[in-house]
């Protein structure tokens, strides 16, 4: 069983299309979807009522709502997604596939693309030294190994925390070559000053708590 865990916070607008590119996935191995809600205006949960809801009653930020919804997941592997993603027909089959057959793959993304980008696919993974939070898979066991998200980061920069850690833990951190989903970037939070402000924020904190200070001196 995989566990779709998806964080909303004012998103409903971008639901109806997110749970389409869902559904007509018909190829995807069983699935349970999470949802949590971060104190939205918009009553999310109207527009996907079949799916699991977990209401916050305050925003809380993205990596504590991921780790509120593995608490109550059941699946042996856990998959973060954005809203604003638009998933393509076997996506999650190849990302179950190669976590299956690559024991030192602590993290796995699909190839995410820009509305109308386009990008050859083949077959295999690539190690990246980031992967995007937008659809990110992990096994139960990595997440507990890792600890989750750090609840210390309200939003960006979580999954590049994971990442990091992740790898000066001796795991590799990878693309699946051969699936993509698309990724509008920003649809579901972004773009104000205050998130321009804790992207900075974050950015320094993760490089002090990881990095070396050529590294740090370098962000």
């Amino acid at each position: 069983m995989i566990s779709l865990i998806v964080v909303t916070y004012n998103s409903a607008h971008l639901l109806p299309a997110f749970a389409a590119a869902l559904d007509a996935d018909t190829q995807a191995p069983a699935y349970e979807l999470i949802i949590v809600d971060n104190a939205s205006h918009d009553q999310p949960w109207l527009v996907m009522p079949h799916a699991q809801w977990l209401r916050l009653p305050h925003n809380v930020g993205f990596g504590q709502a991921c780790n509120r919804g593995t608490a109550q997941a059941s699946g042996d592997y856990f998959v973060f997604l954005n809203p604003d993603v638009i998933v393509t027909t076997g996506w999650l089959q190849h990302l179950s596939t190669h976590l299956l057959h690559h024991a030192d793959v602590a993290l796995i993304a699909p190839e995410t693309l820009y509305p109308a980008e386009t990008r050859s696919l083949h077959p295999g993974i690539a190690d990246r030294p980031t992967l995007p939070g937008a659809a990110l898979m992990v096994s139960r066991q990595h997440w507990q190994l890792l600890g989750g998200f750090d609840e210390a980061i309200f939003l960006y920069w979580e999954d590049t925390d994971l990442c990091w850690r992740a790898q000066r833990r001796g795991y590799r951190t990878v693309v699946a070559c051969d699936t993509a989903v698309i990724h509008q970037r920003g649809g579901s939070g972004g773009g104000t000053q205050r998130w321009l402000s804790e992207y900075t924020k974050n950015g320094l904190y993760v490089h002090l708590k990881l990095q070396s200070w050529p590294r740090i001196l370098w962000f």
